[in-house]
Order: structure tokens, then C-alpha cells, then sequence
């Protein structure tokens, strides 16, 4: 009798520990960002930080959120496609070209993808010698033959919308044109810096801190270019960039606006991530919004109101539940059928 009351002790025992682990159970997930030089880093930390404030230290049905690096857009898409992480930071031009199998997927569409929310603008940021830009604007490309630059980190979106950038404004074959080399943000800064190039681009969210680094280190002698009315609206025409103003004195060195070009970076996600863990973080975020202005000056665009702004693709499940409860039309097309 005392035997089959200790296996039944037992037996209760295992069943509690088990009821409070499933409790306690942790659902853990994966954003993928870019370089650490660059804004998408920094803002997939700050989403993961407050995900692991918010939704990761409550008592029960705990969701983490780590950030990885990658090669950025283009990287990204295909990341998220394979499942080898369960959100990320992209480039609306390039969630699209990835869901529709257009662009750089021409024939190979990625109908798993799913988006979230629009973050920050993407900006067109082109630093030039000032011997090489006597007329401060992107005209001053044309005379970049053969000159050493980097357009981005390879296979990134950065460098494939520069490179389609520098078609519609004249330049037929910008992959030979200038001679290219793939780096991240902050070491095609330092290569600048220390004389290895002629001009970076730095596609991303303003302000970039290896933008910074570059005109604090060489002011001076570089400059931040400008798109001319007539070339801005030549590369955003049929496309989902617009017209972007940097403020004066943003970077070091730059006392003038600088008129560019811009288009909206988006969180995605795939359709394998649970409705209710896209939920949860879509409404976290949007709870908590002064804390992810503070993580990265580039928030500081992210309100509900444009939260489709830039979207083409549909939206996730979870994120449509939380619109509709807070009273955002979305758009037929949006929704996953």
C-alpha cells in the first residue's frame, strides 16, 4: 500500500513539474538584420530587446527574440525563405521583388513571406571625393569610370537598387563601370578613410554611423551627393521610392540638406511563424514605440498611421488582427488568401 502511494506521490509530482514547464515554456525566434555598421542591426536589436523585455520575462508563454547578421536585403529574403530565421529587416522593393519572383528573383517567387510592418526609411547615401564632385550631385557619377568604390556588401539591396539606380540616370553597365568591391558599412568607411576608395555608398536609415565616421573623419574633403530634381524623378519612377530630404547638419560637414531618394524598410516575416507570436510583437511594438525611437534615430519616421506604407505583399495573419482592432483600413490586397 505505502509503495503505490509513494508511485502515486510520484506520479502527481511529475505531472506538476511537467504543467509548469509547459508554463514556462520559452518560444524562441530569429530576426535578421544586415552589418553591424549599418541601421538595420541596430533596430533588430532594439525590436528584440523589447520583445525580450516585454513578451520574454512574463510568467507564462514567453517569446525571445535574438538578432543575426546577414548581407541585408537581398540575404535577407532568402533567410527568411529557407526558414533559417523567422523575421527580418528588408527593403519593400526587394520584399517585393522576392514574393513576386521579379527583380533579382526573376522565376523564383517566395510565397512564404509575409509582412509585418513599414520601420524606416532606406536612404540613398553616396560620399564622394570633393575632387570628384564639383557639382555636389549625382550627375557627378558619370565621371567615376574605373574609379574604386563600394556600392554594398554583395548580393545586398543596397548595391543591386544603386546599381539599377545608376541604369535609369545613363549608365548602362554600372557592374563594370566602376571598379566595384563588396565590403560592409563600417570597413568601406574605414577603406575611405584611409584612401583605398573613391566614393561608398551606404544604402540605410538616417543617421548611419559609418556615414558619421566617414564625413567627421574626412570633413573637408568629401561631400554627400544630391539627386537633381530631373535624376530623382527619374529613379523613382514607377518604383516604391520617393523623394527623401537628410537635414543640415546631420553628418559632420554638411551644412546643407541633402535631397535623395528613399524608400520604406519593412519588418517581414514568414508565413511558418505562429499568428499569435506576430500578434503579440506587432502590438508590443506599437505600445512601445518611444522606447524603439530612442533605440535608432531612423524610428523616429514609425507610426501606426504609415505602418502599410511601401507594403506590397500580404500582410501576416497576426498583424492583421492587431489593425483591425485598432481601427486601420487594410487593403484587400494585403490580406493572404
Amino acid at each position: 500500500m505505502k509503495l503505490k502511494s509513494k508511485l502515486f506521490a510520484a506520479i502527481l509530482g511529475l505531472s506538476v513539474v511537467g504543467a509548469a514547464s509547459a508554463q514556462a515554456e520559452t518560444r524562441d525566434y530569429l530576426i535578421s538584420t544586415a552589418g553591424t555598421g549599418g541601421s538595420f542591426y541596430p533596430v533588430g536589436v532594439g525590436i528584440a530587446t523589447l520583445v525580450k523585455l516585454k513578451l520574454g520575462t512574463r510568467p507564462e508563454n514567453q517569446i525571445n527574440l535574438s538578432a543575426i547578421t546577414s548581407q541585408g536585403s537581398f540575404d535577407n529574403v532568402n533567410i527568411l525563405s529557407e526558414e533559417r530565421a523567422d523575421f527580418a529587416v528588408v527593403q519593400s522593393l526587394m520584399t517585393d521583388f522576392g514574393y513576386f519572383g521579379t527583380g533579382d528573383f526573376e522565376g523564383n517567387p517566395k510565397k512564404n513571406l509575409r509582412a509585418i510592418t513599414a520601420l524606416m526609411f532606406n536612404t540613398k547615401q553616396f560620399i564622394a571625393l570633393n575632387e570628384l564632385a564639383p557639382t555636389g550631385t549625382m550627375d557627378d557619377l558619370k565621371a567615376y569610370k574605373g574609379k574604386k568604390v563600394v556600392l554594398g556588401a554583395r548580393n545586398s539591396g543596397g548595391l543591386l537598387s544603386f546599381q539599377m539606380f545608376m541604369r535609369k540616370i545613363g549608365i548602362d553597365d554600372p557592374e563594370h563601370f566602376v571598379d566595384q568591391s563588396y565590403m560592409g558599412f563600417r570597413q568601406r568607411a574605414e577603406a575611405l578613410i584611409n584612401g583605398n576608395l573613391d566614393g561608398i555608398n551606404l544604402t540605410s536609415g538616417v543617421p548611419n554611423s559609418s556615414a558619421t565616421l566617414a564625413m567627421a573623419s574626412m570633413e573637408g574633403k568629401v561631400k554627400m551627393l544630391s539627386f537633381t530634381p530631373e535624376m530623382r524623378a527619374k529613379v523613382t519612377d514607377g518604383t516604391v521610392w520617393g523623394p527623401y530630404t537628410i537635414p543640415a547638419n546631420t553628418y559632420p560637414g554638411q551644412p546643407e540638406p541633402i535631397e535623395t531618394v528613399a524608400q520604406p524598410n519593412l519588418l517581414i516575416t514568414g508565413a511558418h511563424v505562429p499568428d499569435d507570436v506576430v500578434y503579440e510583437i506587432t502590438k508590443t511594438m506599437f505600445e512601445n514605440l518611444p522606447f524603439l525611437k530612442s533605440v535608432h534615430g531612423s524610428l523616429n519616421d514609425m507610426d501606426i498611421e504609415t505602418a502599410l506604407k511601401g507594403i506590397t505583399v500580404p500582410l501576416h495573419p497576426g498583424a492583421v488582427k492587431y489593425y483591425q482592432e485598432v481601427g486601420i483600413d487594410i487593403p484587400a490586397k494585403l490580406i493572404a488568401q
